[in-house]
């Protein structure tokens, strides 16, 4: 059935757990199998009911991608956001200092020493360094010795790993969150304009000058970085409960986010890293897609592509449409797609077609399917009828996107960036990397069964729409910039 040599993943978060695993070093490799701790406070029980979709276990540890054949993947590096060490309004349940250690720890899989290290320690650059320097670590054989991890440069090394090697796993360097730039001086609120852009200036050049320098990387997150504003992203309980995330939301680019910007996808300092749109703010999305519009026309052999890694559709035709209503419970109440402006709109879509960038479509459940599609989820008879309406979601977002593009290349652009171990609300029949295959075969088996908007096939076999997803048109875009 299948004409791929194994699959791919356009966004993971592999060495979020096992690299936070201690502290003053990791207690865990990449390779390891493990869960987060068991709780044993009230607090700890607080994390446990609050986050019961969100994965308690390694779902992206390397034998775990070597099971489910998922050999090509861009690994994204993270350091934790202070953002989600400063909880407001907290519940009696979380005060005192074990009380917080243990909720963090069971909800983000950290230990809790790193916790408390991360809270004392101002210096994003330093941990993004350590971080990569703990993914070198791990590159080579397996404990066991069947297998091997590279980081890959090249579109030539990336082919040869997935066509010659199906013993090893080809990783492919990425960032999420440019606030990863900023050293212990820039956050210390002391410099001036031009020391900071300097500063800037000097830690993206450094990056450019890895080993495995990053391909893609995300300008924003979930916090505002002082680069660009970014998109809401929690919903009430967390966003405008534990989490503030008001500040510089839904503002624009910056003059030093101009500046990252330009930086980053210069050629001239370095090999170029591609800006990753997701979680900007859809101000900042419109200045950049208009920024690359133009760099595109007057540069016509040097395409920049515009890139959303992990993401989904919010069924607006336009990017007015998405943020016409504020992102909000009520917004999303009666909708099937989850239609806050952090997902796409057809217009954007068709920019990303334009650019021969790429869309990858994550699995989370919250993010592919609104309110509606979530009450209808949870009054499923069975396993079977759960299974087929998650698939159903699925299949919804990829098609409204080719249906916002208009045209048989539409299949060219999308892929999966599922964002596993990035705490996402996971499907939960397909919430690790060995259920890649399961996952393949039940879309493969819902589409033969459905002949789902079949004139949105353009001619093409269910086998090849979904070769196209796992795996041919990332390699396609890799082709194309790696």
């Amino acid at each position: 059935m299948r004409s791929i040599p194994c699959f791919s993943d356009i966004h993971i978060h592999p060495t979020l757990k096992s690299f936070n695993s201690g502290h003053p070093l990791p207690s865990r490799n990449m390779w390891e199998d493990f869960e987060h701790i068991k709780p044993t406070t009230p607090a700890g029980r607080f994390a446990i009911n609050n986050s019961k979709d969100v994965a308690k276990f390694s779902q992206t540890n390397f034998y775990n991608l070597m099971q489910g054949n998922v050999r090509v993947a861009f690994v994204s590096l993270y350091p934790l956001e202070k953002g989600f060490l400063k909880l407001r309004s907290v519940p009696k349940v979380i005060t005192g200092k074990k009380g917080f250690d243990e909720l963090t720890a069971v909800a983000t899989g950290y230990d809790p020493k790193k916790v408390r290290y991360l809270m004392k320690n101002d210096d994003y650059f330093e941990e993004l360094q350590d971080e990569y320097a703990y993914l070198k670590q791990n590159e080579g054989p397996s404990p066991c010795g069947k297998y091997k991890m590279k980081i890959v440069n090249t579109y030539g090394e990336l082919k040869d790993i997935a066509e010659n090697q199906p013993n090893t796993l080809a990783l492919v360097m990425s960032i999420e969150g440019s606030h990863v730039f900023f050293n212990k001086a820039m956050l210390s609120g002391k410099l001036g304009k031009r020391e900071m852009k300097d500063e800037l200036k000097k830690n993206i050049i450094a990056v450019k000058n890895w080993e495995n320098p990053p391909f893609v990387m995300n300008l924003s997150h979930h916090f505002y970085n002082e680069l660009c504003g970014h998109a809401k992203s929690f919903n009430v309980l967390v966003g405008e409960g534990l989490i503030n995330q008001k500040k510089g939301m839904e503002s624009g680019l910056t003059g030093l986010g101009i500046k990252a910007m330009k930086e980053m996808l210069s050629n001239s300092n370095g090999r170029r890293i591609y800006v990753d749109t997701k979680h900007m703010s859809m101000q900042g999305r419109k200045e950049y897609y208009n920024w690359v519009r133009s760099y595109n026309y007057l540069n016509k052999y040097d395409n920049i592509p515009i890139i959303s890694s992990h993401t989904g559709v919010n069924g607006f035709r336009t990017m007015a449409g998405s943020v016409m209503k504020k992102d909000s419970a009520a917004k999303n109440a009666k909708s099937r797609f989850f239609n806050w402006s952090i997902n796409l709109s057809d217009e954007e879509i068709k920019i990303i077609h334009d650019t021969k960038g790429i869309m990858g479509i994550m699995l989370d459940k919250t993010k592919l399917g609104g309110e509606k599609f979530l009450k209808e989820l949870k009054l499923a008879q069975n396993q079977e009828e759960y299974k087929d309406q998650v698939i159903q979601i699925f299949f919804e977002n990829v098609f409204q996107a080719v249906k916002a593009i208009g045209k048989a290349d539409a299949w060219d652009t999308l892929a999966i960036g599922s964002d596993l171990d990035g705490g996402i609300n996971t499907l939960e029949n397909y919430d690790a990397a060995n259920k890649f295959p399961q996952l393949y075969d039940d879309l493969y088996s819902w589409l033969r069964r459905n002949k789902f908007q079949k004139a949105l096939w353009y001619g093409l076999k269910a086998e090849e729409i979904l070769d196209k997803l796992f795996y041919k048109n990332t390699m396609l875009f890799c082709e194309r910039y790696l």
